[in-house]
């Protein structure tokens, strides 16, 4: 036998010289498993669904003609479906202490640094102007910030830094914007800074959407002097059809954001401050008894579902926001169209020969209910309520059997401490109602 024939090859040297010896038994490592509690998801007795669908699906959700899914009985109680999540005073914002601004943090330029003030004086200020101006605020006294949104969704961020930590003087207010349209940003911004002084803050009594923008012509483009001999070759009630058209193919898109574009060039349609008087309510009336109504509702009743089972999943994700834009938007659409055909005379009719609109008051009054989790939400479902009970006896009658009254009276109680314009349209809803507030 040779000396080569004693040696260890290469891989039994590299096992050895490693501790990986092939001899001993491998031992695999198991994870340590874990129990895991399942919940049980809600006895299906308590779910309800409209046995008529009443009109065709597109592959997304049922449509304003069916019942949305709810756990709650026809004729529920307001203390039954509403849970306080925050205290119901203008103190909303706690703030006592403030912490200096951070090391290497370049404050924006939309702030401001007020003497001679407490923490808690210049959060009180800053409550109130949010009340006033109708912006929806979810406070954080620990951390001295605030969560914005104004009704036309320009979302932003308040926080409180003192200019001395030991002193707590000078208060530092900053505001950042997150999304939203900057000229609309810069309006509120400015009123805040100034009510954050001191300065007296005169309360909105109309949402900054309908509010004439300072850029826009007191008169329509057609009536310039400068193209009074121009031939117009084109018919805009075509126009206005044609553009109905294209925004129900934006609504039947797969895509979030498509369908944002649709909602929002519907809703601009349905505007007289954003087109013509009598093109804004051609739309208006195409969407509640036009030759695509019931294409449209379908998807604004998608829009307006809730469903009880979203994962917790939902909160961190990136769709929730463009997802309540959506949800905003077809709000305003409603808003839009019943505030029109209730002046024209158009909604009695159809309220009276479409029974859908049964479902579609549910759904706003489901709106209503949920003012803590948006205000804005919730004022654009009130306005859409106040101009069904103003000039339908048959929907007020509905409205009464959904327990309105009791949303609405705690909508009113929450908007009078938070949003001023939800208590004024809630208030009118309560009238129209023949119930005072």
């Amino acid at each position: 036998m040779s000396n080569s024939d004693n040696l260890p090859t290469v891989n039994e040297a590299a096992a050895a010289a490693f501790g990986m010896n092939r001899d001993d038994d491998v031992v695999e490592v198991q994870p340590e498993m874990r129990s895991v509690a399942v919940l049980q998801s809600p006895p299906s007795s308590t779910l309800q669904f409209s046995a008529d669908i009443g009109g065709p699906k597109f592959g997304k959700g049922l449509p304003l003609g069916t019942k949305p899914l709810s756990v709650h009985p026809k004729n529920r109680s307001i203390s039954d479906t509403i849970s306080i999540k925050r205290e119901w005073n203008e103190a909303n914002w706690k703030v006592s202490t403030l912490d200096p601004v951070p090391l290497d943090f370049p404050l924006e330029r939309t702030r401001r640094e007020i003497h001679n003030v407490t923490a808690t004086q210049v959060a009180d200020r800053i409550s109130n102007t949010l009340r006033l101006l109708s912006v929806d605020a979810e406070y954080d006294g620990e951390k001295a910030k605030v969560k914005c949104k104004t009704n036309d969704m320009v979302s932003f961020r308040i926080r409180l830094f003192a200019g001395d930590e030991s002193l707590q003087q000078p208060v530092i207010v900053e505001i950042q914007r997150r999304s939203g349209p900057p000229s609309c940003f810069m309006r509120v911004c400015r009123q805040i800074l100034d009510g954050a002084e001191g300065m007296e803050i005169e309360a909105d009594t109309v949402p900054s959407r309908k509010k004439m923008p300072p850029c826009m012509t007191k008169m329509p483009v057609g009536g310039l002097k400068c193209i009074q001999m121009v031939e117009n070759v084109r018919d805009p009630h075509t126009d206005a059809i044609g553009s109905i058209r294209k925004s129900l193919e934006l609504l039947r898109s797969k895509g979030m954001d498509t369908n944002c574009l649709g909602l929002e060039s519907l809703c601009y349609m349905t505007d007289p401050l954003k087109t013509r008087p009598d093109i804004a309510l051609l739309c208006c009336k195409a969407v509640i008894s036009g030759e695509h109504s019931v294409e449209i509702r379908e998807e604004i009743g998608v829009m307006l579902q809730k469903d009880v089972f979203v994962p917790e999943e939902f909160e961190a994700n990136s769709m929730k926001e463009l997802f309540e834009k959506c949800r905003h938007l077809s709000l305003c659409l409603l808003s839009n169209v019943m505030d029109l055909t209730s002046k024209d005379g158009s909604l009695v009719d159809a309220v009276k020969s479409e029974e859908w609109f049964e479902d579609l008051i549910f759904s706003l009054l489901d709106e209503v209910k949920g003012f803590e989790g948006s205000s804005n939400n919730a004022y654009e479902a009130a306005r859409s309520l106040t101009c069904l009970a103003t000039c339908s006896d048959v929907a007020r009658r509905l409205m009464l059997e959904h327990s309105a009254v009791e949303d609405l009276h705690a909508a009113y109680a929450f908007g009078l401490c938070n949003h001023e314009l939800l208590a004024n349209e809630t208030e009118r809803s309560l009238k129209a109602l023949g119930h005072q507030p």
